[in-house]
């Protein structure tokens, strides 16, 4: 049996400037709720849309888990 012992996010989007080049901008979350479901993460997501007044295109999960 293995248990999820750490959970993180990370939230990207690609921005390109002038001449067309693109550069990945990142925000990193650490110590979530380890029993959040995906529904919960995308609703984390779209507050921190929200409060920061940025679109982010991935949402990656990152999880640590136990081997027991």
């Amino acid at each position: 049996m293995s248990t999820i012992s750490q959970l993180a996010v990370t939230m990207s989007r690609t921005l390109y400037d002038k001449d067309g080049k693109a550069s990945q901008f990142k925000r990193h979350f650490t110590n979530l709720n380890t029993e959040a479901t995906t529904e919960q993460l995308k609703s984390f997501k779209s507050i921190i849309e929200q409060i920061t007044g940025e679109h982010f295109d991935k949402l990656e999960v990152i999880k640590t888990e136990a081997i027991n």
